[in-house]
């Protein structure tokens, strides 16, 4: 835990964002209302009507710090007797009052009652703290609870806390519950990339026009002790999707405690094993711009969710490939291939791959490990039509095709020649790859969770877009079934698995 503390010194941090705290006011006045309301509530500190008042003067006393010009602030706020203490690693621009936040894009809202004024603590992702490249782009923000003490020389100490750090705060000799809100922070930020929630389909079907490339998201600043939950999407979406989901695991303490958040945002349109051959080298190059020693614990313990399409990519850190893949899509090695080898380059990662040992359990949720019957469909034949695939990738095929035309199989040849290797055709359980990939047994602990939509047999059961049959893998340490369409890790039941599911992983 940092704690930055500045005398008098609401300073930057509160520049911006607490002018939406308040209307303007006058600072003597704010001031005094702040102490007196805290010291009537101090010596009585179960009077609810007390601590009222004195919250309703503290959020005066935020929206005042805001309209102080910032040059004068360290005078203006010392003057009063005005101490300020942040816990955080990071430095906040903006104040958002919890209460304020709207609430319709999350569906659980997690906190809890007491004393204190909940507020999300935001900052503009500029590119200039360390590894804000690997932040969202819509901006950083972080719950904390504002409370105002009296120091031992007379003067007063506005603290914003971490309410995941503290339970309690003390109130003359009482130790109350610190009040926390720890779901406001997830709906601004689900507020904010409401562009890229829509991008998904346009990142489907023109990969490479898509504006957000490949990328790792740490949605918490890293930790070297905790373990990244690396969530993985699926066709058509962004890690948008994982919103809610993100929300439910991150307002249990236990989990907080172990584990940070981490979000792999990759354009679907691309066939299925070159997004994970993308997404191996960008988890393994992220891995290495955070710790390029390779020693911390964290870049050593990875958990993986693979929701749909984003379960095959997670499979291929699971397991060696050999030539169990190539084989069925190739008749011939590649070191019998006439070509140059910036060539093989890029088209051996697709189907040759090793185990990232550094992954050590994965959640697979609705998963096509044999394909969905919507890829061959009047649906996927829109979809395929309607595809523009990224010419420098196609190029790749195209020079295969070339020299090797004889080599290739006749599903990928086919889509080689329509220019139309896409991820839409290549989910099919004709695919060759997807067959042969599915064969192959995952090397870690692995858990299944589907959807079935309608009752029945499980055997013959699907969530709508994939089938029992296909998502289901031989070994997994557990399986739950939900009542569910294509989306079930929102299913309660799937929230309460993979939270069960990350506390047995690490002993709790």
């Amino acid at each position: 835990m940092n704690v930055v503390r500045w005398s008098g010194l609401m300073l930057v941090v509160l520049m911006v964002g607490c002018q939406t705290l308040g209307e303007p006011v006058d600072g003597d006045d704010v001031v005094r209302d702040a102490k007196v309301s805290y010291e009537a509530w101090r010596a009585m500190p179960n009077d609810g009507r007390l601590r009222e008042r004195h919250e309703v003067a503290l959020e005066r006393l935020l929206g005042w710090v805001g309209d102080v010009p910032a040059g004068s602030r360290v005078a203006v706020m010392g003057e009063r007797g005005l101490t300020y203490e942040i816990e955080s690693k990071e430095v906040w621009e903006e104040f958002v009052l919890a209460r304020k936040v709207d609430r319709k894009r999350v569906e659980n809202w997690h906190g809890r009652s007491g004393v204190g004024v909940p507020v999300v603590a935001l900052r503009k992702n500029e590119g200039v703290w360390p590894l804000d490249s690997l932040r969202p782009p819509e901006g950083i923000s972080t719950s904390l609870t504002a409370v105002l003490t009296r120091l031992d020389d007379g003067g007063y100490l506005l603290k914003m806390l971490d309410p995941m750090e503290h339970a309690t705060v003390k109130v003359g000799d009482e130790m109350l519950p610190l009040a926390a809100d720890f779901s406001a922070s997830i709906a601004i930020l689900l507020k904010e990339a409401e562009a890229l929630r829509k991008s998904g389909r346009s990142g489907m079907l023109k990969p490479g026009l898509s504006a957000r490339k490949e990328k790792l998201y740490l949605m918490q600043p890293y930790d070297a002790k905790k373990i990244p939950l690396v969530m993985v999407h699926g066709l058509q979406s962004t890690p948008v999707a994982f919103g809610n989901l993100t929300n439910d695991v991150l307002a249990d303490p236990r989990l907080y405690e172990r584990y940070q958040v981490w979000h792999y945002h990759y354009p679907t349109g691309m066939p299925v094993l070159q997004n994970a051959a993308v997404f191996r080298r960008g988890l393994d190059e992220t891995l290495k711009l955070i710790d390029p020693g390779g020693d911390d614990f964290a870049t050593n313990h990875l958990v993986v969710i693979g929701h749909s399409m984003g379960g095959i990519l997670t499979h291929t850190l699971t397991c060696d490939s050999g030539y169990v893949i190539w084989d069925k899509v190739m008749r011939s090695r590649p070191d019998r291939f006439v070509c140059q080898p910036a060539f093989r380059e890029r088209l051996e990662p697709i189907f040759l791959f090793k185990r990232d040992r550094r992954v050590k359990r994965v959640v697979f949720v609705a998963v096509p490990h044999r394909g969905s019957g919507y890829a061959d469909n009047w649906i996927g034949d829109l979809g395929q039509r309607l595809f523009r695939g990224d010419e420098a990738f196609h190029s790749v095929f195209h020079e295969l095709v070339k020299h090797h035309r004889e080599d290739v199989h006749p599903f990928l040849l086919k889509l080689v020649d329509a220019g139309k290797v896409s991820s839409i055709r290549t989910l099919s359980g004709r695919s060759p790859a997807l067959v042969a990939l599915a064969g192959i047994k995952p090397e870690v602990p692995f858990h299944n969770i589907m959807g079935q939509k309608k009752e029945g047999p499980v055997e013959e059961g699907s969530d709508g877009i994939v089938p029992y049959a296909s998502s289901r893998m031989e070994g997994a340490e557990s399986e739950l079934i939900v009542r569910s369409g294509h989306n079930a890790f929102r299913h309660p039941e799937a929230v309460k698995e993979i939270k069960r599911i990350l506390k047995m992983h690490v002993g709790r």
